[in-house]
């Protein structure tokens, strides 16, 4: 039987929902676009600054679009135990190992390459975008407000199943797809579990700032870290670790965040 939960301060969306909420957020890159593309032709040189500006943008413009079509609200800013933090960031380069592995197995066109690499400048401007920006606007969207509110509505298993896959399409291609669904089941999962988005915004942040720290060492955003492994053994060996590590983590995390459950203010309804 489908559970549903309900608060005074939230209310619950279905799948179609967060489908319409996915759309919308994409939709939003069009005006976004537009203004970016309008400011490059005014100041070239700052295309970092203007992708930064695009990129909120995009977000803002889509919170404020689903606060107040679907009057949804984020209120999971609690504070979590600072236990968890440490076992976070384990579990999100474990998984980061895990997901890149998996998309290796996946061509890259030549010309998506190239796009990747074009998207996001690496100077101080093209890092607050993906190291601080997108952490706290994606998670404030994707686990604040749909996570949650999907929580309202479907038991936990499902709910953040799909915000994870609502997660993963949203950034529109097959490759980060894959990184977003692992790592976002895992960002939806602890916030199921601590009812506050400040552990997805770490791990997020942790993820992407690796990311890119990663690229600006090497001089291309497209580098993974699996190719320093150093032979197909080292590489068994890694991911092996990593698979153990990540569900080591789980089982921490669990006795960490026990006393968490259920969430706070929510009723169950039959």
């Amino acid at each position: 039987m489908e559970q549903t939960f309900e608060t005074s301060s939230n209310h619950s969306i279905s799948i179609k929902q967060t489908l319409a909420i996915l759309g919308v957020t994409i939709a939003m890159t069009i005006p976004a676009s537009l203004v970016t593309a309008t400011l490059l032709k005014v100041a070239p040189a700052s295309k970092s600054l203007v992708t930064m500006l695009g990129y909120i943008l995009q977000f803002a413009g889509a919170l404020a679009i689903v606060y107040f079509i679907w009057n949804l609200k984020v209120t999971d800013f609690k504070k979590v135990k600072a236990a968890l933090f440490p076992i976070a960031l384990v579990m999100t380069f474990a998984l980061s190992i895990i997901s890149e592995s998996i998309c290796s197995l996946i061509p890259m066109p030549d010309f998506v390459a190239r796009i990747f690499s074009e998207a996001i400048t690496l100077d101080f401007a093209g890092y607050l975008t993906v190291g601080i920006i997108a952490p706290f606007l994606e998670e404030w969207l994707f686990r604040g407000i749909i996570l949650a509110a999907l929580l309202r509505r479907y038991e936990p298993r499902k709910a953040i199943i799909w915000s994870a896959v609502i997660f993963g399409l949203a950034h529109l291609n097959p490759w980060q797809f894959i990184a977003a669904f692992i790592i976002g089941c895992a960002m939806g999962w602890l916030f199921w579990r601590t009812r506050s988005i400040w552990i997805g915004i770490f791990m997020h942040w942790a993820n992407n700032t690796a990311g890119f720290l990663l690229g600006y060492l090497s001089g291309d955003m497209n580098a993974s870290v699996c190719d320093y492994f150093g032979g197909p053994m080292n590489y068994a060996i890694v991911l092996i670790a990593c698979v153990v590590a990540a569900f080591g983590c789980i089982k921490a995390a669990q006795k960490i965040t026990a006393e968490e459950q259920p969430m706070p203010g929510d009723r169950l309804l039959s």
